[in-house]
């Protein structure tokens, strides 16, 4: 049987042996964090000076984070505590400890600011620290809306996400790793601040350049002890326990399992048990978003990205947290957001007098829009790669004025009437002067169309279809 810290080689292995060995050493590492009965707190608890204890706000396996008032600056804080049963456990102290002085050295806006390490009349640390006022990003997904989402919801989820990529990336800058992200260590506020919470098993990684670097505290390194994550969101690496592997990738798959959850509602890794869930990280078996949730009707390029950061290789996954920030803001900015559609030469894309659904642009191939006219089809014209069709009919909400066939094997971005509607605005002020020029165009066209098919002559310029 391998040692719990040893690397064993997929290939070589039994993934469910492996994820039986690492139950138990997973078990005895998350002990001291889990969730579950903690020893209670008393109503007020004595804190450092200047501050004065206002009750608890939030609690977890090792502590509490209690509301504080500073009577020095006269401004609420909070001030997280270890829990008394952990106050003579040198390892947890320890860890608290490093959790305060790594988080103080990344001055970042989405990271919460650090004020002060202290000691409470008990000779126990506390650490002050900036108090949110918010929710966890678990939380605040419960209060929107049921999938599937309208693109402004999504919108505004994916801004928060990228927020969390830029508290990492720059994490990151400082070779610090946080190794514990999930929407519950990310914190939304009341104004739309997002600040990425709990960095009490980072790891600092040895830093090659003279750049300056988050240091840990003499002694025992943050990444020596300690457990490696949450189970259910773990990269194979930290299910597998090997800590060389431990680095900015690992981020990458948990802003990755992050994004996923957002996407489908669910962790990636699930199981009726820690042997089940470990089996399932090891191997890096994600259930795709698409037949996760079905219901949601998942955009396909942002599932691809968020898969692509779960990868179970390190190296077939993001390079870095910036490189996955850039492929979300692409979805975003519509690159990648409209799905692709390929039709059969001589299949025909839209049909005039069919109600206009939505607009195409040709990615590749070439397409001819055309009317019938007492029994003869007349050809409007040829489209190639980058040309857009059909969007008359979607703006101005009337029957499309010609058909549009395929020549070749032809792809489009299909844009429908909701998507358009949403990203140009049609409902404001706006899309009322974009619908009154695309009607004021749809008539000029039907007038020289008419002109056109009474006197035999072409129009002066190309008509559009749709």
């Amino acid at each position: 049987m391998r040692r719990p810290d040893a690397a064993p080689p997929l290939h070589e292995s039994d993934p469910s042996e492996l994820a039986s060995t690492l139950a138990l050493a997973h078990t005895v590492d998350t002990s001291v964090v889990a969730q579950g009965p903690a020893a209670p707190f008393a109503d007020r608890v004595p804190l450092a000076e200047p501050y004065r204890d206002q009750g608890e706000v939030a609690r977890g396996g090792m502590g509490s984070v209690r509301s504080a008032w500073d009577s020095g600056l006269e401004r609420h804080v909070a001030v997280k505590i270890v829990s008394p049963r952990l106050s003579n456990d040198p390892v947890a102290l320890q860890r608290f400890v490093e959790e305060a002085r790594i988080t103080a050295q990344l001055d970042h806006p989405n990271i919460v600011p650090v004020h002060l390490l202290a000691h409470a009349p008990d000779d126990s640390p506390c650490l002050a620290m900036k108090l949110v006022r918010g929710r966890t990003l678990s939380a605040h997904l419960a209060t929107l809306p049921a999938p599937p989402w309208p693109p402004s919801v999504l919108d505004e989820v994916l801004g928060i996400f990228l927020k969390v990529c830029d508290a990492v990336a720059f994490a990151h800058s400082k070779g610090v790793v946080h190794r514990d992200l999930k929407p519950e260590n990310i914190m939304v506020g009341t104004f739309g601040q997002v600040y990425v919470m709990d960095w009490g098993i980072a790891k600092v990684l040895p830093r090659a350049s003279d750049a300056p670097a988050a240091q840990a505290p003499p002694g025992q390194p943050a990444s020596a002890r300690g457990p490696m994550g949450t189970p259910v969101y773990m990269s194979p690496e930290q299910a597998l326990r090997y800590e060389p592997d431990i680095n900015e990738r690992t981020d990458v798959f948990l802003l990755g399992a992050v994004l996923y959850e957002v996407l489908t509602g669910r962790p990636p890794h699930q199981g009726p048990n820690l042997v089940a869930v470990l089996y399932r990280a090891i191997t890096a078996t994600v259930v795709p978003p698409s037949e996760a949730a079905p219901e949601r009707h998942v955009p396909p390029a942002i599932a691809r990205v968020a898969m692509r950061a779960m990868a179970r290789e390190q190296s077939q996954r993001y390079a870095s947290v910036t490189d996955l920030k850039r492929d979300v803001e692409r979805f975003l900015r519509g690159d990648e957001r409209a799905p692709e559609k390929t039709f059969a030469p001589g299949e025909a894309v839209i049909v005039e007098g069919e109600e206009g659904r939505a607009a195409y642009v040709i990615v590749s191939g070439r397409c001819v829009a055309y009317k019938v006219r007492d029994g003869a089809r007349v050809t409007l014209r040829e489209m190639g790669p980058g040309e857009v069709f059909g969007e008359t009919a979607v703006i101005t909400a009337r029957p499309t004025s010609a058909t549009v066939e395929a020549l070749e094997a032809l792809t489009v971005k299909v844009v429908t009437r909701e998507a358009l509607a949403e990203s140009v605005g049609l409902h404001t002020w706006m899309g009322a002067f974009v619908r009154s020029l695309a009607e004021r165009f749809r008539e000029v066209d039907d007038r020289l169309r008419a002109l056109e098919h009474a006197t035999g002559r072409a129009t002066l310029s190309p008509p559009r279809e749709g």
